[in-house]
């Protein structure tokens, strides 16, 4: 009888919003997981598909000035709303 294991994998998609008096930031994203094997270690990954200011599409601005700034933060919130 041979040992059944089953391999988590999550794909969710969702969105981390910041919110202050004069702006509203919203950057939408994919996150997956992966559980792993006992060959293969776990595997998370996360990726931005868009970002807007005030309703106003900014993705290529935050690519090219912002993301360094705010990386850790957003992972943070991706991995705890898996």
């Amino acid at each position: 009888m041979g040992i059944i294991l089953r391999l988590l994998s999550i794909d969710k998609n969702g969105t981390y919003t910041i919110e202050q008096d004069q702006y509203e930031m919203s950057i939408n994203y994919t996150y997956s997981y992966s559980s792993g094997t006992h060959d293969n270690p776990p595997e998370a990954d996360m990726d931005i598909t868009s970002v807007y200011l005030n309703g106003m599409n900014i993705t290529e601005f935050y690519w090219n000035y912002v993301d360094e700034l705010l990386h850790t933060e957003l992972w943070e919130h991706a991995q705890q709303n898996n």
